[in-house]
C-alpha cells in the first residue's frame, strides 16, 4: 500500500489539478452567463473525448518504458518515446484540421443559435494547443514509466493558478482583452497546454532520471517497426479511453436539445464526478508502473498482489466519496452556480453520479492493472459492450422516449451510467483476476523446468 501510494498520490494531485482546471472553466463560465456555460459545455464535448483519446494512446508509453526499467534496458525505452513524439504530432494534427469542421454537427444537434458562435470560438482557441498537450502526454508517459510521478504533480500544480488568471483575462476581457465569454475558456486551454509542454519539456531535458533514456541525445526519423509496436498497444488503449469519455460527451450532446438550464446542471455534476475519479484513476496509473516493473523483472506474483492491493484500496476510497456526495451535493453545486433552475438540475444529478463511484473504482484500477501486462485489446472489447451496447441505448431510452417510462431527460441517462459503469467494473475485474492468474501460472510451468536443466529466464528467451 506505501509502494502504491507513493505513485498514486503526485499523480492524483496532477490529475485533481487538471479537473480543477476543468472546474475553473466551469465555474466561471457559469457565473458569466447560462449561454457561456452551455457552449463551453458543447466545445469541451466535442473535443475533450478526441484529446482524451490521443493521452491514451500515448499512454502506451508508459507500461513500454516501466517493463523496459525493470528489465534494466532503459535506452530501449528512450527510443520508444522518440517514435512516440512523431505519433503525437500525426494525431495532434489531424485533430487541429478536423475540429474546424463541426457546423453540420452543430446543425444535427439542433444547438441553439446563441450557443453556436461560442462552441465555434472554444473550439477555435483550443485547438492551437493540440500539438502541445499531445507532446506533454509523451514525455509524461515516460517519465511515470521510470517510476517519476512527482515532476507531472508540481507541473499540475503550477498550471491551476495558470488557468485562472487566463480564464479571468479572456471571459471577463481584462487588460485591453475583449470579453470572450465561454470561448475564453478555450483559447485559456490552448494556452495552458502550452504551459504544461514547455514545463515538462524542462524537467524532461535537465532531468538527471531521463538522461540514462537518452530520449534527446539522439534524433531518429519515423520508423514503421517502432510505430508499429506503439499502436499495437496504444490505440486499445486510446480506444478505451475514448468510448469512456465519448459516452459522456454523446450524453451532453443528445440533452443539448433541452436547453442550457439542462445542459448546464448536467456540466456542473459530470465536472465534479471527474473530481471525484481522479483518485481511483490515479490508483489505477499507479498499478500500470508498479506492475509494469513487477513483469519486467519476472515478478509475476508481485505484479497480481499489487494489482488486487491496489483495487481494494480504490474501493474503500469510493466508498467515502460516495458517502460525502450524497451527503453535501446542495453545497457541492453552491460552489459552480447560483442559478436555482441550474443548482436543482445538478444536485439531483450528483444523487445518481454518487451510486457509481464504487463501481467506477474498480473500472479504473483494473484498467490500469492490464495495461502493465499490455491486455489491452480485450479490455477496448468489453468497454464497448458496456457503452454502446448497453449504457447509450438504454439511456437514450429512458431519457427521450416513453418506451419503458415517460421521459426522465437527464436523470435517464445518469441511471443509464449506473448500469454500464457497473458492467464495465465486473467485466474488467474478472479480466485482470484471468490475466494475473495466467502470468503466476506460466511463471510456475517455467520455475518447474529447472529440474530438467533448464530455467525460467532460458525457457522464457
Amino acid at each position: 500500500m506505501k509502494a502504491i501510494s507513493r505513485l498514486a498520490l503526485p499523480i492524483m494531485l496532477s490529475q485533481l489539478s487538471v479537473a480543477a482546471a476543468g472546474f475553473i472553466d466551469t465555474m466561471m463560465a457559469g457565473h458569466f452567463s447560462s449561454n457561456a456555460l452551455a457552449g463551453a459545455a458543447v466545445g469541451s464535448s466535442l473535443c475533450f473525448p478526441f484529446i482524451i483519446a490521443l493521452s491514451g494512446v500515448m499512454m502506451a508509453v508508459t507500461p513500454i518504458t516501466a517493463q523496459f526499467t525493470g528489465a534494466g534496458r532503459v535506452e530501449e525505452a528512450g527510443r520508444v518515446a522518440r517514435q512516440a513524439l512523431w505519433v503525437a504530432l500525426f494525431f495532434a494534427g489531424l485533430l487541429f484540421v478536423g475540429i474546424r469542421y463541426v457546423d453540420p454537427l452543430l446543425v444535427l444537434m439542433n444547438t441553439t443559435e446563441e450557443v453556436v458562435p461560442i462552441v465555434k470560438g472554444y473550439l477555435e482557441g483550443i485547438s492551437y494547443g493540440f500539438p502541445a498537450i499531445a507532446c506533454y502526454f509523451v514525455l509524461k508517459s515516460y517519465v511515470e514509466g521510470i517510476g517519476r510521478t512527482q515532476p507531472q504533480m508540481v507541473i499540475s500544480l503550477a498550471t491551476v493558478p495558470f488557468n485562472y488568471v487566463a480564464n479571468d483575462i479572456l471571459i471577463y476581457g481584462k487588460f485591453g482583452m475583449p470579453a470572450l465569454g465561454g470561448a475564453g475558456c478555450g483559447w485559456a486551454s490552448g494556452l495552458t497546454f502550452w504551459f504544461f509542454f514547455l514545463m515538462m519539456l524542462l524537467y524532461a531535458a535537465g532531468s538527471s532520471a531521463c538522461r540514462d533514456g537518452k530520449i534527446f541525445s539522439e534524433f531518429n526519423l519515423p520508423s514503421v517497426a517502432g510505430i508499429r509496436e506503439l499502436l499495437k498497444l496504444g490505440l486499445p488503449i486510446g480506444g478505451t479511453i475514448f468510448m469512456e469519455c465519448s459516452i459522456f460527451a454523446c450524453i451532453t450532446l443528445f440533452l443539448g436539445v433541452l436547453g442550457p438550464v439542462v445542459v448546464g446542471g448536467h456540466q456542473i455534476a459530470l465536472n465534479y464526478s471527474g473530481l471525484v475519479f481522479s483518485i481511483p484513476l490515479s490508483i489505477g496509473m499507479a498499478l500500470t508502473i508498479r506492475s509494469g516493473h513487477a513483469i519486467g523483472a519476472a515478478d509475476l506474483e508481485g505484479a497480481r498482489f499489487s494489482c488486487f492491493t491496489g483495487c481494494l484500496m480504490a474501493m474503500a476510497v469510493s466508498l467515502f466519496t460516495l458517502s460525502f456526495t450524497l451527503i453535501f451535493a446542495e453545497s457541492i453545486v453552491a460552489i459552480y452556480t447560483k442559478d436555482p433552475e441550474v443548482s436543482a438540475v445538478a444536485v439531483s444529478l450528483l444523487t445518481f453520479g454518487a451510486l457509481y463511484q464504487f463501481s467506477d473504482a474498480i473500472m479504473a484500477t483494473s484498467q490500469g492493472a492490464l495495461r502493465g501486462y499490455k491486455d489491452a485489446t480485450v479490455t477496448f472489447i468489453l468497454t464497448f459492450t458496456a457503452y454502446w451496447v448497453i449504457t447509450l441505448p438504454l439511456g437514450y431510452t429512458l431519457s427521450m422516449t416513453d418506451l419503458l417510462v415517460p421521459a426522465m431527460g437527464a436523470r435517464g441517462f445518469w441511471l443509464s451510467l449506473i448500469a454500464g459503469l457497473s458492467i464495465s467494473g465486473v467485466f474488467l475485474g474478472l479480466r485482470l483476476n484471468q490475466v494475473s492468474k495466467r502470468g503466476v501460472a506460466d511463471v510456475a510451468t517455467l520455475v518447474g523446468c529447472d529440474v530438467q536443466g533448464e530455467g525460467p529466464r532460458q525457457k522464457a528467451a
